[in-house]
């Protein structure tokens, strides 16, 4: 059978008359008929009778019309769906905290604008139990976090695990040995509530540190700069720290053999999964997120 039979029929079948159906479709009247008889014949069943001057739909016609009319709500639907997955537009509000945000971000927006343009990106810094909250309100369309989540309404994808290490500047470590450059030096820590302050302090509690001289810092940039200039210690992200570590301008305090790692998830609401915006925006993320620390 062919579409283009179908349609007719279907137009037909609605307003039960083949003179508007002609109209309405842009064809010929016999055009109309030929086509329905066309279908007939490959059914091998009648689909209209007349009553007067009233075409009615057979038992066969009926039936025909609930299909057809099933078909094309799917072709709809499916056009739709690839309009929109082909050329995404609209706002997409997104958080993170100050880490993701200067250091992975960048990177992410300006690859996915270079596809979808017309896309406006709103992105907002702020800690993980602000992203969890803001995604839950339907503040914020996506955010990531430090950390898993486990609820029936987000969706959770990993993105990455990185290591918490305990650094100092290269020059400190040569001025002082371990045990004297924690006691005279301060611990830098990272003036956040949440998740993040929350495997930091259980990598302290871990390596059996108990600093008394502590500095705060707003970022993990301005911890990791101060580090470098000899201001103190502080534990820090492995990826934020990749390249100092590997050039030897920060030094890695082995205080405990065990490692520590923290993830990081990608999170939003499960009913809106099937945004185009969103779903284009999720699937750059997941293949350029590692790669983004590396630029």
């Amino acid at each position: 059978m062919e579409l283009r039979n179908l349609k007719t029929f279907q137009v037909v079948a609605e307003c039960l008359n083949f003179t508007k159906a002609a109209e309405i479709l842009n064809f010929t009247q016999p055009t109309v008929t030929a086509q329905i008889q066309s279908l007939e014949r490959e059914l091998n069943q009648l689909l209209f009778f007349r009553v007067g001057k009233k075409n009615h739909l057979t038992p066969a016609g009926k039936l025909l019309k609930k299909y057809t009319d099933q078909l094309f709500m799917i072709a709809d639907e499916m056009e739709t769906a690839f309009l929109e997955l082909g050329k995404p537009h609209g706002y997409l509000k997104i958080a993170a905290s100050e880490y993701y945000c200067t250091n992975f971000f960048p990177l992410v927006i300006s690859e996915f604008l270079k596809t979808f343009p017309d896309v406006h990106i709103n992105l907002v810094s702020c800690n993980s139990d602000e992203v969890i909250k803001g995604i839950e309100s339907n503040t914020y369309d996506l955010g990531v976090i430090v950390g898993e989540i486990s609820k029936n309404d987000l969706k959770n994808i990993v993105l990455d695990e990185e290591e918490l290490l305990l650094v100092a500047g290269k020059n400190a470590m040569k001025e002082f040995q371990i045990d004297e450059l924690i006691t005279e030096l301060p611990f830098i820590r990272y003036r956040i509530e949440g998740n993040y302050k929350g495997f930091i302090n259980q990598y302290l509690h871990q390596a059996d540190l108990h600093p008394k001289k502590i500095i705060e810092f707003g970022s993990e940039e301005a911890i990791k700069r101060a580090i470098l200039k000899g201001t103190g210690y502080g534990v820090l992200s492995s990826n934020l720290i990749k390249k100092e570590i590997k050039n030897g301008e920060l030094i890695p305090i082995p205080l405990t053999d065990q490692k520590f790692h923290f993830k990081t998830s990608l999170i939003y609401l499960k009913k809106k999964e099937e945004k185009a915006i969103l779903k284009s925006f999720s699937e750059v993320i997941e293949e350029l997120w590692t790669k983004a620390v590396e630029k």
